[in-house]
């Protein structure tokens, strides 16, 4: 049987550091390379262990069921956590993933250089992530409550995950769209660029916790505890799912501590703690669907499903980390392809019913999820992957060896095309509007000339006044 290695290589340019994860099959299989940016320069030991690098790429090579040749160290907590994680996917999806041996050069333990209780908060500007920094930010507690947090003095920001790697631009303007929020907690921003999620290696919606943890695992020399925010609450988890409260404590290391944070809270009872700061209300972004991706389009499925949350929290009106109001059409059409999806909206009605919140929208919604069924598996898989002349395309340019500079020419010009069409029906939009109201306006002109013209009962010719 062949083996798979993981090397890792870092280097300083520019003042900031990039470390390579470089795959490699001895039996000559593709070969792949992960690489992370950080903003700043990273301290380096030869002694470091790449827990975090094999996180990073674990369910990848789960899947090759080969052997994981690691040329460096790892904690013997990673390597232990790891072996039952992978025991963990194997029930969920037998056909996909293995259990496989991960064989380090040498097992060390890293020492505790002081940190303390020192923690660092994963921050996308979600909903999760804002509760979760809201929560636990070292500037808001004090005294016996401080006892119950855990003291985030940083927020980790990862460009290549929401924002998309090559998208440079939007990434700055969520940094900037955030920072009120994050200054206002007075929390240090770090943030990491990466094409993991790019490479398309692992299904996203497995492997997003174990990448983000990874990322995480990369500040392990300053912080002791790396937080995550969940995404369902106990009393609806979806499994398998890429984060999750029965799984994400297996990523951690030795010294390094991976905490899911939140479970205990519903999304809509985030967004009601979230409701108390308007600086959050302003800053949230959930948005997966917009062209612009540091901004909530205010259509898609995720930004509909937020506003009714916020909404059913008790909110008057859409709050302004949305373009407009609410349209009851969006949520009559609303797209719920899974059931992770479905959960979330029932349980938002849930909510609004015990706290006798009503509007227009709440039947809608029900009548909508009455009649839900799920997306069929291979038409989500299609969704996913591109159909198969995308899959031709992409199989081929990285054939060529093209497959990056196609990416960087191609999304950004994607994007503008798609902003130019949202501006040309836009501009159809408002042009409609203005035939429209030009029609009304001069139906009404022709109504109160018709009323002036025509005298009144009793006054007409040859009539007699009283």
């Amino acid at each position: 049987m062949g083996r798979l290695h993981l090397e890792v290589f870092k280097t300083v340019k520019d003042n900031k550091s990039r470390h390579i994860t470089r795959l490699s099959h001895d039996d000559g299989g593709q070969s792949f390379e992960v690489f992370h940016e950080f903003d700043r320069i990273m301290p380096t030991s030869i002694d470091a262990p790449l827990d975090a690098y094999v996180l990073a790429v674990l369910l990848y090579a789960s899947s090759q069921h080969k052997p994981l040749v690691v040329h460096g160290p790892m904690t013997r907590g990673a390597l232990r956590n790891m072996d039952e994680l992978l025991v963990a996917w194997n029930r969920w999806r037998p056909d996909r993933y293995h259990g496989i041996d991960i064989v380090p050069d040498r097992v060390v333990t890293p020492c505790d250089g002081g940190r303390g209780d020192n923690s660092i908060a994963a921050f996308s500007g979600g909903v999760d992530a804002t509760f979760t920094a809201l929560r636990h930010a070292a500037s808001r507690h004090s005294g016996n409550d401080a006892n119950r947090r855990y003291p985030v003095q940083a927020a980790l920001m990862v460009h290549g995950f929401d924002v998309d790697v090559y998208n440079g631009k939007d990434f700055g303007h969520l940094v900037a769209r955030t920072r009120p929020l994050l200054d206002a907690l007075k929390l240090d921003l770090r943030t990491i660029r990466t094409n993991s999620r790019d490479l398309r290696l692992q299904d996203w919606d497995d492997s997003s916790g174990l990448e983000l943890a990874a990322c995480l695992h990369m500040f392990a020399g300053e912080f002791r505890y790396g937080l995550i925010g969940s995404t369902k609450s106990y009393d609806t988890l979806v499994l398998p799912w890429g984060s999750n409260p029965a799984t994400d404590y297996l990523m951690c290391g030795e010294g390094f501590n991976i905490v899911h944070d939140g479970a205990g809270y519903s999304r809509t009872d985030k967004i009601a703690e979230i409701l108390r700061y308007p600086v959050a209300s302003e800053t949230v972004k959930v948005c997966y669907a917009g062209v612009d991706q540091s901004r909530n389009c205010g259509r898609c499925e995720k930004c509909v499903r937020t506003m009714l949350n916020f909404l059913a929290a008790g909110a008057v009106k859409t709050p302004p980390c949305f373009p407009g109001e609410l349209n009851l059409d969006d949520v009559r059409n609303i797209k719920i392809d899974h059931e992770a999806q479905m959960v979330e909206h029932a349980s938002l009605v849930a909510y609004a019913k015990a706290h006798h919140i009503t509007g227009p929208w709440l039947p809608i919604l029900e009548e909508r999820l009455a009649i839900w069924r799920p997306v069929a598996e291979p038409a989500m898989t299609t969704r996913k992957s591109g159909g198969p002349l995308k899959r031709c395309v992409a199989r081929a340019l990285a054939a060529l060896g093209i497959q990056e500079p196609a990416k960087r020419i191609w999304r950004p010009l994607r994007r503008a095309i798609l902003l130019a069409k949202d501006d040309l029906l836009s501009r159809r939009k408002i042009a409609r509007l203005k035939k429209q109201l030009r029609f009304a306006v001069h139906n009404a002109q022709q109504t109160v000339s018709s009323t002036m013209s025509t005298p009144p009962i009793g006054l007409g010719p040859g009539s007699e006044h009283p």
